[in-house]
């Protein structure tokens, strides 16, 4: 692990693995309420019961959102400089 030339902080290994676990959860769930949304609404549509699917679609749209903002708060940690590389200016 590599320390912070500015405040010594030394990145713990911990939320790289929350990171990789929130991924491996995400992503299938992600997956499984597209699919299940996909089909939610085709059938909805087919047997002109979209009023009465309303609510599962709400559902399944909640989890879809939930898991994809998961993803990308887990993405962006990963990403994301720790230290700066340029000195500050003023």
């Amino acid at each position: 692990m590599t320390r912070c030339p500015d405040c010594g902080h030394e990145p713990t290994r911990q939320w790289r693995y929350v990171g990789w676990l929130a991924l491996g959860v995400a992503v299938p769930v992600l997956a499984l309420a597209t699919a299940l949304l996909g089909y939610l609404a085709l059938l909805s549509i087919q047997q002109g019961t979209t009023g009465e699917a309303g609510p599962a679609i709400a559902l399944w749209i909640g989890i879809w959102f939930g898991t994809a903002l998961v993803v990308a708060v887990v993405y962006r940690r990963k990403t994301r400089a720790r230290t700066a590389t340029e000195p500050a200016t003023r």
